[in-house]
């Protein structure tokens, strides 16, 4: 079977390699010649490097982060020390190591930008400068997927989110993370010469620009900008919309072109690989309908939850409760910190959170006096 795959990020490219390790025709689509600077903070958590061999393989240049300062909308800090660092990395130099990845196991890699995508019986028709033919076609082209927007129809613009940020010459070892009066947070994370300043809202009327620029001013007024960014992201905040299909007859999309990013945090490289994965492993099988099963039992779940408590959690009055109370109970501390070290599932969270309720009320008793 001739399996074209449109987009070489990490999604598309962990499942080239994958599927050509064990002798699949792959060819890899993708309109940059390279790897691109991805416009996001490139986190890399501990959960993505031990769940895939290859990430930790990887050996890059990296910013080892364990340290996260976290500012409520009122501006009350907390600072969170986690016992496992998460990476932060240079999505250009990492998602150049996956491409060569599958490169070098076999896949063929065809710089073009494919425009249209149509089924014409049993083959896909790819249409870029020249036309293209092939069994299976895989979308890991992002957020605008041209595979899903012309094989199974677009992600409403409505679960659609713009982050816009600067990568800034700044040497910093912290992660900080200021939430806004509105839905909304600004993230600076560091990388290894520079950091990587960034905001995003589920509120579409709220002007990003101006509070990333309010927090550059502020915090990094004199240093060198090196680059303004801006990108779409899935922010799906209807659970039902997980329930819907991410596979037809002789296709199917991974990544963000399924919409399959973490609605609380922004994160989507840990379903990338991991649906990349699970899309391999099915079409090695024999069917590719075993992904969609597959990834509805392993995740899917997850990101209904996470799609659930989106609106909650960016709700700038739950952010100042959390915080009040953090500030006061080293227990809520010690409890958000394991979070950011183990990052357990939605559910066991919560499980977590009521087992230390009684603590907490304890430290709040103490703090009184």
């Amino acid at each position: 079977m001739r399996i074209a795959i449109v987009g070489a990020g990490p999604a598309g490219s962990y499942c080239a390699a994958l599927l050509a390790r064990r002798g699949a025709d792959v060819t890899l689509f993708d309109r940059q010649a390279t790897a691109w600077e991805k416009p996001c903070g490139g986190g890399v958590p501990p959960k993505v490097r031990e769940r895939f061999a290859e990430v930790l393989a990887y050996d890059g240049p990296r910013q080892a982060v364990d340290t996260g300062v976290f500012t409520s909308p009122s501006g009350v800090p907390v600072r969170l020390q986690s016992g496992r660092p998460m990476w932060i990395i240079e999505r250009k130099l990492f998602d150049g190591y996956l491409r060569d990845l599958a490169k070098q196991a076999g896949a063929k890699f065809t710089h073009q930008r494919i425009r249209r995508v149509e089924q014409d019986g049993r083959e896909v028709v790819l249409h870029g400068a020249q036309e293209h033919r092939f069994d299976f076609v895989i979308g890991a082209d992002g957020c605008f997927s041209v595979v899903r927007r012309d094989l199974l129809g677009p992600i409403p613009k409505h679960l659609v989110s713009m982050t816009v940020g600067y990568f800034i010459d700044v040497q910093q070892t912290e992660a900080v993370t200021w939430f806004l009066p509105k839905p909304g947070y600004v993230w600076a994370y560091p990388r290894p010469d520079h950091i990587c300043l960034g905001g995003g809202s589920s509120d579409p009327q709220l002007d990003m620009w101006a509070e990333v620029e309010r927090i550059r001013s502020a915090h990094y007024p004199t240093a060198t900008v090196r680059q303004k960014w801006a990108a779409p992201i899935p922010f799906i905040r209807d659970p039902s919309f997980f329930r819907g299909p991410t596979t037809g007859a002789n296709f199917a999309v991974i990544g963000d072109a399924a919409g399959h990013v973490d609605a609380l945090t922004g994160e989507g490289i840990l379903y990338a690989l991991w649906g990349g994965a699970l899309l391999a492993r099915a079409l090695l099988a024999g069917d590719h309908r075993h992904y969609e099963v597959a990834w509805h039992d392993e995740y899917g779940r997850e990101l209904e939850k996470t799609s659930n408590l989106s609106a909650r959690f960016y709700d700038p009055r739950t952010m100042e409760r959390v915080f009040g109370v953090a500030a006061r109970s080293a227990t809520l501390r010690r409890y958000l910190m394991d979070i950011m070290t183990d990052q357990p599932s939605y559910l066991e969270t919560g499980r977590m959170f009521m087992r230390r309720l009684p603590m907490i009320g304890l430290d709040l008793i103490r703090s009184l006096w």
